[in-house]
């Protein structure tokens, strides 16, 4: 069965006319290896396979309004789960931050317990590394992670 998110995924990248880069082998394994954890094979897929690590991703909010989004690489998922805030405080509750807010900062994350199609929330960083506070407080911008690319484009 095909997934929702990479089909979405790729029809973002085809209505955008643009894309940036998949993910190697080598950086899925040190993902893997340094976040301690198993990621589910179609987040593994859709990193490997379709070419948004390092995208600008554009979500229109109205007619004057707008996300910005940046999908992060593997690199910067490390990173955002072990360095950074809130990411840090919530990983190990299976929160993965794949995205932030370009303006602002806040950490767009997933939790690799909810389905092969789970919900994207916004987390954010002004809770510093209160975990209860950060999930209690987390907003649903969409349901599932494939509406988010049914929606975006990719900035060229």
């Amino acid at each position: 069965m095909v997934n929702e998110v990479i089909t979405n995924a790729k029809d973002m990248i085809q209505r955008s006319g643009t894309s940036t880069r998949i993910a190697t082998v080598g950086e899925i394994n040190e993902l893997n290896e340094k976040l301690d954890i198993k990621l589910p094979e179609w987040l593994i897929e859709l990193m490997t396979t379709v070419e948004v690590c390092d995208s600008e991703l554009v979500v229109p909010l109205d007619e004057e309004a707008e996300l910005r989004i940046e999908f992060l690489n593997p690199k910067c998922i490390i990173e955002e789960c072990l360095d950074a805030v809130p990411g840090c405080a919530v990983y190990e509750n299976g929160y993965i931050c794949i995205g932030e807010e370009i303006a602002i900062g806040d950490a767009y994350a997933i939790n690799i317990h909810e389905g092969n199609n789970p919900p994207v929330y916004l987390l954010n960083h002004e809770y510093g590394e209160e975990t209860e506070m950060i999930i209690e407080n987390k907003l649903t911008v969409v349901k599932k992670l494939s509406d988010l690319f049914l929606v975006a484009t990719i900035k060229k």
